[in-house]
């Protein structure tokens, strides 16, 4: 996939200020209830067969943030709180784009087999995150 920058197109979406006013209403949203300690949601799963989800940790990784420990809080969730600082950046990207109203960064791939393929490392990286959450379950790894 190769980068490309350019203005939007009249009639084209703004993905920047749709995605980025929805990641930014669900950060505020989830900052907001942690910070005021109220209940957070048991996993079902965990709860009915032991096993973690792939986002178990999550809650508890975000609490770590608000804390100021990152170390800690990518032990609990290393994919998820990636993705979390991706989101961030994401949302810095946004703001600035949207607000100054300049050219967008569009990503066109160079070949058909791309999006194939990053749908498969996605897998793999969901599929290995979530064995890790597995093992530390098992106390074979820290969990912060």
């Amino acid at each position: 996939m190769r980068p490309c920058i350019r203005p939007l197109i009249p009639g084209e979406p703004d993905n920047e200020l749709l995605w980025g006013s929805v990641l930014a209403a669900g950060s505020l949203i989830a900052v907001t209830w942690l910070s005021l300690g109220l209940p957070t949601p048991l996993c079902p799963l965990h709860s009915l067969t032991g096993i973690p989800c792939p986002t178990c940790g999550i809650t508890r990784g975000l609490g770590c943030l608000l804390h100021g420990n990152i170390a800690a809080a990518f032990l609990f969730n290393p994919l998820c709180m990636a993705i979390l600082f991706a989101v961030l950046l994401y949302l810095l990207y946004a703001t600035i784009v949207v607000i100054g109203g300049f050219p967008r960064l569009r990503w066109i791939p160079s070949s058909t087999h791309i999006p194939g393929l990053l749908r498969i490392a996605v897998v793999l990286l969901f599929a290995a995150n979530w064995i890790y959450l597995i093992l530390r379950e098992r106390n074979l790894f820290p969990s912060g």
